[in-house]
């Protein structure tokens, strides 16, 4: 009842304030107020006079009123929704410039956003290809790196190899000449050793040229004779032991003293000589 109160009320005062019926009845009011007020006055005097009432001609003037209009009654509602269509409008302007105003903040941030994310991507290509090219530039320098190794390796391995055949080069010439020296004191003693021995050596009747008796001789440093082995016979018994008795009485060779304990060693610990007749002729 309140909340129709309230909503009547305003409506009701607004259209009884318009037209000429309000200032009508605003002056009836006002003259019964005076004429109230007049009365008391009079009653309240104590010693009234009476005069005789003189008589009022009074006469109600009404107002002309205006030509009554069909949308004069419903001008106030309109004028009311008018307000508020206006007001609606502007407040639905207003939301409009605020959503457009978000809009186009919203479109400037998501373009700076972009924007953004577009100079990241970009400075990310660039990173990748600076990586890129460090890396690029890194295997290069290693490649060149290790072509410059592998060649002061191959270098340093063709001078080991060249080193290492001049050295073989030099040990084969040493050996040749170490070789072609042992084999002339071979040569040489054993030549000595046969010759003493066909100094002392008596041929038999029964020798005859082209007898081969081959013999091994054990000898010490010293030139001492310590072991004679027939090796093979020349199918001479005489022969065979002319030989052996013509080595013993040579012994010792003594001049074996003089040679290298190396060639010895190698030489004439254990030396085998065929002995054929004809050789051990003086």
């Amino acid at each position: 009842m309140k909340r129709w109160f309230n909503n009547a009320f305003p409506a009701l005062l607004t259209r009884v304030t318009e037209g000429y019926g309000f200032a009508i009845a605003l002056s009836l009011i006002l003259h019964l107020i005076l004429f109230g007020v007049l009365l008391v006055n009079w009653s309240a005097d104590s010693n009234p006079k009476i005069t005789p009432p003189m008589p009022i001609s009074a006469a109600l003037v009404e107002l002309p009123k205006p030509a009554a209009k069909p949308q004069t009654v419903r001008k106030p509602a309109q004028s009311q929704l008018e307000r508020k269509r206006k007001e609606e409008a502007k407040r639905r302007a207003e939301a409009k410039k605020i959503e457009e105003a978000k809009r186009k903040k919203a479109e400037q941030q998501r373009k700076e956003q972009e924007r953004q994310k577009a100079l990241a991507l970009k400075r990310e290509e660039e990173r990748k290809k600076e990586e890129l090219r460090k890396k690029e530039e890194a295997a290069r320098e290693r490649q060149e790196q290790e072509r410059r190794q592998r060649e002061k390796e191959q270098k340093r391995k063709e001078q080991q190899a060249l080193e290492h055949a001049m050295a073989m080069e030099q040990q084969a010439l040493e050996a040749a000449q170490q070789l072609e020296h042992d084999q002339l004191q071979q040569a040489k003693y054993a030549a000595l050793i046969k010759s003493l021995t066909s100094q002392y050596w008596n041929r038999p009747p029964s020798a005859r040229n082209n007898m081969v008796a081959e013999i091994r001789i054990s000898l010490s440093p010293f030139g001492d004779v310590l072991d004679i082995t027939m090796v093979k016979s020349s199918g001479n018994d005489e022969f065979d032991r002319s030989v052996i008795q013509a080595i013993r009485r040579a012994s010792p060779f003594s001049e074996l003293k003089d040679l290298e304990r190396r060639i010895f060693d190698q030489y004439f610990r254990r030396i085998t000589f065929r002995f054929r007749p004809e050789d051990l002729v003086k």
